[in-house]
């Protein structure tokens, strides 16, 4: 098999099944990191580089450890890249829960300044109307407006319970409620192993290809599980 021929959108478990099928084993990912397999994927292209100059390309591709070298570094590549991308999701994801609680801590700070105007600024403010303007104008302004900075907060009450309700539903923490506004929220390494990647290697076996020790990916647990 050719490296070309497994497509290149299989993915690090199809690539493992293949493993798995043709060489008897598969690797457990569970078990490694992504700076672990960059370490073991750097020794395993040592390791190939030096066979392709010892025996050359053509002849090398034609060795059963060859190829599992191949695949087993081609795996650990397209983990690598999986595992970014899982992480640049979860990045993505967490930013966006973020602005959506942002978004709740601005609906509040609305409220806050609506309660300032309605218990704090609204009674001074209606004694100076009074001592200046009248107090039947002081009494109308604070029945007119009163009633629109109460409805405001209402409002704003209910928005802010939906949004943070929504919020906390982006983040896993509950259902969010989208009800009408106002009405609030409801509620060790195995035996074996791929040539050149731990202390069991064959690679110093009797069909000729050999392997220095710097390339054999040295005492690294690759996590691999046997079939």
């Amino acid at each position: 098999m050719r490296l070309s021929e497994i497509g290149s959108k299989a993915t690090a478990k199809r690539i493992n099944k293949i493993n798995e099928s043709r060489f008897g084993f598969s690797i457990d990912y569970n078990k490694l990191t992504p700076e672990k397999a960059r370490s073991l994927s750097k020794a395993l292209g040592e390791n190939l580089n030096q066979l392709r100059k010892s025996y050359g390309a053509h002849t090398a591709e034609k060795n059963p450890k060859y190829m599992e070298m191949l695949m087993v570094r081609e795996g650990l590549a397209r983990w690598v890249a999986e595992h970014r991308q899982i992480n640049e999701s979860e990045m993505g994801k967490s930013e966006a829960i973020l602005a959506a609680k942002d978004m709740v801590d601005s609906i509040q700070d609305m409220i806050e300044d609506v309660s300032k105007m309605q218990n704090e600024q609204m009674p001074a403010l209606i004694d100076t109307i009074r001592d200046q303007i009248g107090s039947e104008q002081a009494d109308q302004f604070k029945s007119q407006v009163g009633t629109v900075l109460g409805n405001i907060l209402q409002q704003l009450t209910g928005a802010r319970e939906q949004a943070d309700s929504a919020a906390r539903g982006l983040a896993g923490e509950g259902t969010p409620d989208m009800g009408m506004p106002g009405m609030g929220a409801m509620g060790a390494p195995m035996p074996g192993g791929p040539a050149g990647m731990g202390p069991e290697s064959d690679l110093d076996g009797d069909d000729g290809f050999g392997a220095t020790d710097a390339a054999a990916g040295g005492d690294e647990d690759l996590g691999r599980e046997t079939r």
